[in-house]
């Protein structure tokens, strides 16, 4: 009863959010609120979770981060997107964006590693932590702010971690760091990249070789363009092996 008295509550909040809502504190009433609203299962270890959120109750948690987020009540927001991915919600049905942009314009980043530790102990929520690292690391960088993008980025090598590194994050991050100036970084990225089977192609090969030239070295940009036109069918083999040892060879000699 308790839960069909709560939703019609939520459907006023969603539409008037500044009458809805008048008991303080704000985001604990909030949060309280949502989490009667919806039928969100609890974890029992004796058995599996297989209850799953419904579309108007993805709908309304889609409705309340931005919320969350505009009044500046992230911990909330991050309470209720941890509590809703223990509900298994369909793939790519919850909106990240807006809880990311607005924990990467935070002043540190105590917040976006406090919601990563959350689901990397969260089972449930494994699926989503690549592309939310994705989202966090592209958002640093288009904020040029290269090195939070690393750390988060070097959160996701972690040994035992539940993420795996997407083609698209080196690509941001080697482009991204290249472009603000920082090419050492971005060739161990590179590096890293090509390790996995991942090449530089079109612009982001472009951007390796500019970098270098920029840098004022000409032979090693030279030669490194050119192995990675060489290897452009033999990633896993010799062609691989001969890059990566140039970017090693370029790594180490770096400050010499």
């Amino acid at each position: 009863m308790k839960s069909m008295e709560a939703k019609p509550l939520l459907f006023l909040f969603l539409s008037n959010p500044s009458k809805s809502i008048t008991i303080s504190p704000f985001s604990h009433q909030l949060f309280a609120l949502f989490s009667s609203s919806i039928d969100i299962p609890k974890r029992d270890t004796n058995m599996e979770v297989v209850t799953t959120l419904t579309q108007e109750e993805v709908t309304k948690i889609n409705l309340l981060i931005p919320r969350l987020c505009l009044l500046n009540h992230l911990t909330t927001a991050i309470q209720l997107i941890t509590t809703s991915l223990l509900a298994n919600p369909p793939p790519k049905s919850l909106s990240f964006s807006i809880l990311t942009h607005s924990l990467t314009s935070q002043p540190d980043m105590t917040k976006p590693m406090s919601l990563l530790t959350i689901l990397r102990h969260t089972p449930q929520a494994h699926s989503h932590l690549s592309p939310i690292n994705t989202m966090l690391i592209t958002s640093y960088i288009k904020k040029k702010r290269p090195k939070e993008a690393l750390k988060v980025y070097n959160w996701m090598l972690r040994p035992g971690s539940p993420c795996k590194v997407e083609k698209i994050v080196f690509c941001v991050l080697v482009n991204g760091l290249c472009e603000i100036g920082w090419v050492l970084e971005g060739l161990k990225v590179l590096k890293d990249m090509v390790s996995v089977g991942f090449l530089p192609i079109g612009g982001l090969k472009e951007r390796v070789y500019r970098s270098l030239l920029s840098e004022a070295r000409v032979k090693e940009a030279v030669e490194l363009d050119k192995a990675l036109c060489d290897c452009f069918e033999d990633v896993s083999g010799e062609g691989g092996k001969k890059v990566i040892d140039l970017l090693d060879s370029l790594i180490r000699n770096w400050s010499e």
